[in-house]
């Protein structure tokens, strides 16, 4: 069975459908989902999913660097932070693009985050969009302190290695499937298997053969197929490096992960 590490079944797209959505992971042997909250308004969704659905849907809380403004009340984040079932900070980091809060809005916030990571001992969700050597002389200073997974990266198999260096795992989403990102396939077949995560950012990222409003945990499978066929591994031997990584890193102690 596969873990999505990176799922957002706490947007509004997914309200109606989610049983049958989590039907649909299931039978296709997607067993668990990471799902981090990204603003104030997601958490409450967020635990709420999480008691529904206490053997499917793993809790992640965090202030997304899109939302900085809102401002972090770390009180009210911390209370969720240390609820049954959490398994980590997040969706939090860094995202340098034009149309994003400035640079140095965003920089206090994640600090914020990373320092009650660390006290907590949970690891961290990271999204980083060009702000990748930014982040690793942040990271730099919380060497041994915390660790967690660079979600749905974007970087080169040299980055990558070095934030594995920093305590990191690599996730990839459904941008490694398309034919065109060749340097993702170099990335997803050059670091060690042991730091590999899989995921979807569903309903965010299309893959090869599906539309991104289309994207479902399901499409895990198609994530981890690619990365066989990249590395010249079986699937099965991705889905239970995988899933093992992902219980490892997020200490998953629901039933339907332990069996994953």
């Amino acid at each position: 069975m596969l873990i999505d590490t990176h799922c957002h079944l706490n947007v509004q797209a997914f309200a109606e459908i989610l049983p049958d959505v989590i039907a649909r992971a299931r039978e296709a042997d997607v067993g668990a989902c990471i799902v981090p909250a990204y603003d104030r308004a997601s958490l409450p969704r967020t635990a709420t999913l999480a008691r529904q659905y206490p053997d499917f849907i793993f809790p992640a809380y965090g202030l997304h660097p899109w939302f900085v403004a809102q401002g972090i009340d770390i009180d009210e984040l911390k209370g969720y932070l240390l609820q049954r079932g959490t398994v980590a900070v997040g969706e939090i980091g860094l995202d340098f693009s034009p149309e994003c809060p400035p640079p140095e809005a965003q920089l206090a916030p994640l600090r914020l985050q990373l320092d009650l990571a660390a006290e907590l001992n949970l690891p961290v969700l990271i999204h980083c969009r060009k702000a990748h050597h930014e982040l690793v002389k942040i990271m730099a200073g919380y060497k041994r302190k915390l660790g967690g997974v660079l979600h749905s990266f974007s970087g080169g198999r040299d980055l990558a290695l070095r934030f594995i260096e920093l305590g990191f795992h690599i996730a990839f989403s459904g941008s490694v499937t398309r034919t065109s990102a060749k340097k993702y396939h170099k990335t997803a077949a050059g670091i060690p298997l042991e730091y590999i995560l899989v995921e979807t950012d569903a309903p965010s990222i299309a893959t090869e053969t599906t539309l991104a409003s289309q994207v479902e945990p399901r499409h895990t499978v198609e994530v981890a197929r690619k990365i066989a066929g990249l590395r010249g591994s079986t699937f099965e031997e991705i889905a239970q490096a995988t899933s093992e990584n992902a219980r490892r890193l997020f200490n998953m102690q629901g039933s339907a992960a332990k069996n994953l």
